[in-house]
């Protein structure tokens, strides 16, 4: 606990501090120069994402404004992390700038020397922008990608999971819109036996997407990842519970294949019209719209509060892009950094659907202006908002190898959906193995 403390207290300084080195006044920024890497050229390795595909646009602003090039390489998640960290191990020079998410690897990418501290750039007024306003981020968004205090990646976006839902559909089946977790189980059964030709629920079940989607599911229920004295909680009556309404929805209402099915299949299945229900990314919003119907029959909210507890704990985090510590272009792939989460690049990217995490830009009118233009917009960016202000980004048991007790959890709710295990059988085999992991 003592330790706990004084790494939160180490983050908490080193975030004040950061916070009022971006308030430096202008008159000792006047050295930093734009055109100072001019000529030279960053390999930027980039997860498959909204924000990424948007970066094949705007790179050449960045070269224009600069001097600096850009290889920009964008991969799909599973051969971006695998490819991110061959790199990184080999302290290869091949990358310069890169994806992270900082709360699933930050610690562990820390600890391998792999990130370049921002903070030590962000303090010196010659190699950052006057009006880079890192308070813009706010406290949480900035603490979250920092490590035991040190500035470790910049956020490029704020999202989470939302629920989704056809109204048309509810209407024709004359099924109420769910107002609580408990409804939807209950409207699933409702809607597949008004018609047993259109598809119910899909969510994701690949075992390492899983808990993302299913965090809330747990929190709403009343589930704690972790006992009082900070073990794993698999085991627990709540958390079972809601392990359970998300393996069932699968099992009883889901697709074929839904243990193989990540984003990209449960959007398609969303946008093809062919399910009435999903919790999904609100980062797959844009990708919803493109087809043709959905921005008139969905709506678009954060997953109902629980009907027992009253308690509604979304998950929420951001995306961020770090430094590599081993890049020999430091100055030109700091330069990318700053301008990639630059109020004027965030400004431009709300029209692609990109929720930005600085604050004057969510609240600023361009943002405004383009929820606005269409109900739904509106209805997603309240969500996105909600989902800021009362979310959390911790969505498994405390442990620092978060990806292989993540893994365990998806898989335990294979199990269940595959009907190989009871729910309890399956969360409290996991919990025992996750313990090992601490």
């Amino acid at each position: 606990m003592a330790k706990e403390m004084k790494r939160t207290f180490a983050v908490q300084r080193t975030t004040v501090a950061l916070l009022g080195l971006a308030l430096l006044p202008m008159a000792h920024a006047q050295s930093f120069d734009w055109k100072r890497a001019n000529g030279q050229t960053i390999n930027v390795l980039l997860n498959n994402h909204p924000w990424s595909q948007a970066m094949r646009e705007l790179t050449k602003d960045f070269t224009a404004k600069t001097g600096v090039n850009v290889r920009l390489e964008i991969l799909a998640e599973e051969p971006f992390r695998t490819r991110q960290q061959t790199l990184l191990q080999a302290r290869s020079k091949d990358v310069d700038v890169f994806m992270t998410l900082t709360m699933r690897e930050g610690r562990l990418f820390d600890r391998a020397g792999w990130y370049e501290n921002l903070g030590v750039l962000v303090s010196n007024p010659s190699k950052t922008a006057p009006d880079f306003d890192l308070p813009d981020f706010g406290k949480g968004l900035i603490t979250g990608h920092s490590v035991d205090g040190k500035l470790i990646g910049l956020p490029i976006n704020t999202e989470g999971p939302l629920f989704y839902w056809r109204k048309d559909i509810f209407a024709k089946c004359n099924i109420a819109e769910p107002q609580f977790l408990e409804d939807i189980p209950a409207a699933a059964k409702a809607l597949k036996a008004c018609d047993a030709n259109q598809g119910v629920w899909a969510a994701r079940g690949l075992r390492i997407t899983i808990p993302y989607a299913m965090g809330a599911f747990v929190r709403n229920l009343g589930g704690e990842w972790k006992t009082a004295d900070g073990k794993p909680n698999l085991c627990s009556d709540k958390v079972i519970a809601g392990m359970e309404m998300y393996a069932n929805l699968l099992k009883d209402y889901g697709p074929l294949g839904a243990t193989n099915h990540s984003f990209p299949q449960v959007v398609e299945l969303l946008g093809q019209g062919r399910i009435a229900m999903t919790h999904e990314s609100s980062n797959e919003f844009p990708n919803i719209m493109k087809f043709p119907g959905r921005d008139k029959d969905l709506g678009v909210k954060v997953l109902p509060k629980g009907k027992a507890t009253g308690v509604s704990v979304p998950v929420n985090f951001g995306w961020g892009i770090a430094l590599s510590a081993a890049s020999e272009k430091k100055d030109a792939g700091w330069y990318f950094i700053q301008w990639a989460t630059s109020k004027e690049v965030q400004t431009k990217l709300v029209a692609t659907g990109v929720a930005p995490p600085r604050s004057s830009v969510f609240a600023g009118p361009e943002m405004k202006k383009w929820a606005a233009e269409m109900p739904i917009r509106g209805d997603w960016a309240n969500a996105v908002n909600e989902i800021s202000r009362t979310g959390t980004e911790v969505y498994q048991p405390p442990t620092e190898r978060i990806a292989e007790a993540r893994e365990r959890m998806g898989r335990a709710v294979q199990e269940v959906v595959l009907g190989q295990k009871t729910a309890r059988e399956a969360a409290c085999e996991a919990n025992a193995d996750v313990a090992k992991l601490q």
